[in-house]
């Protein structure tokens, strides 16, 4: 059972305050409207590349992870006893993160 330890309410509060950080540097700068906004549609596409490349990055290793997990599991399966098998049946070919047509997904 999970515990409620606060630490969700510290995240929303972190968030926050960034964002209303980020929002007064952006309307206190020293540029115009039309700068401040061509700037921000420029950094928004680095930033949506970059999210990209991460999140690709992270789903690789995520796949290579499971893979790793599946292994070991594979491994200590056989050197479980019948007794474990017995009671814990696993089927270690079906991936979650593939899909039915062997697509990652």
């Amino acid at each position: 059972m999970a515990s409620n330890d606060g630490s969700g309410g510290f995240m929303l509060g972190l968030f926050v305050g960034g964002a209303a950080g980020f929002l007064a540097g952006i309307l206190m700068a020293p540029r115009s409207g039309e700068e401040t906004r061509a700037t921000l549609a420029e950094k928004s596409g680095v930033w949506r590349d970059r999210a990209g490349e991460l999140s690709a990055v992270t789903r690789e290793r995520l796949g290579q992870a499971v893979t790793e997990g599946q292994e070991a599991a594979r491994r200590a399966r056989g050197h479980a006893s019948p007794e474990f098998d017995d009671e814990f049946d696993i089927d270690f070919d079906d991936d979650p993160l593939t899909e039915p047509d062997g697509d990652q997904a």
